[in-house]
């Protein structure tokens, strides 16, 4: 199915959504191969914290970790948010390129390996959308597809849901991103994470802020040992 859309893509000349320049063999659904190489992957060394990309392992946490702790674990991000990769998942989220949803799972799958895998893993929980929101899908619910599907962990889509609408949160100041998170998350069928070590699975992690917030909601209402984090991106 992607090669035969791909094949219509070359024979009307689309372009690439990022650099306008024709399509070819090396595209990744609206985007040319050489705009695709161009995103910042992140790799090891890492914080142990929050996964921002560390220039040097000498050091194994970042500044701002240091100085504030998170409910979660850890967090591993594929990439950095910025250039390509932000303007891509605007695409995939908002102008309904979910055909880039296979690409940036392949990604995550890859990242996920690079960091170590999921070895100690019980479940995958996407990071919901509010209910009202005019999208047909969750990008979260998306990613955590792909890895459930790769690494054989069940996703539970019917545990963490958002009770409240919220601002978009790059919109925000660190300080307003924390309220306007606060309380926007609730807990059904808590039974199943009896025991568990919890993948919160989302788009992008800037604070940590609505990370936090889940992992509040999955600890203060299940019996859920741990909650770790997989982000598509990590902001800088």
């Amino acid at each position: 199915m992607r090669l035969f859309e791909e094949l219509l893509d070359l024979i009307f000349s689309a372009r690439c959504r990022e650099c306008g320049e024709k399509l070819d063999l090396t595209r990744r659904a609206c985007l040319c191969g050489k705009c695709w190489d161009a995103i910042r992957l992140i790799r090891p060394p890492a914080c142990v914290s929050c996964g921002k990309q560390m220039k040097s392992d000498l050091e194994a946490i970042c500044g701002e970790c240091r100085l504030s702790k998170h409910l979660f674990i850890d967090n591993r991000s594929a990439a950095v948010y910025d250039g390509v990769m932000r303007n891509a998942i605007h695409l995939f989220k908002y102008e309904d390129k979910r055909k880039l949803g296979e690409y940036f799972g392949e990604m995550t799958a890859e990242a996920l390996s690079a960091f170590g895998g999921v070895s100690g893993i019980d479940c995958l929980i996407p990071v919901p959308i509010f209910r009202k929101k005019h999208r047909d899908f969750n990008q979260a619910e998306v990613l955590a597809g792909y890895i459930g599907k790769k690494f054989g962990l069940p996703v539970y889509s019917d545990v963490l849901f958002r009770v409240k609408d919220t601002k978009p949160q790059h919109e925000l100041s660190r300080d307003e991103r924390r309220q306007n998170v606060s309380g926007a998350f609730s807990l059904r069928n808590p039974e199943k994470l009896d025991s568990a070590t919890v993948l919160l699975v989302d788009d992008i992690l800037t604070t940590g802020a609505t990370a936090d917030e889940c992992a509040a909601a999955i600890l203060g209402g299940s019996k859920a040992v741990s909650v770790r984090v997989f982000t598509l991106a990590r902001a800088e």
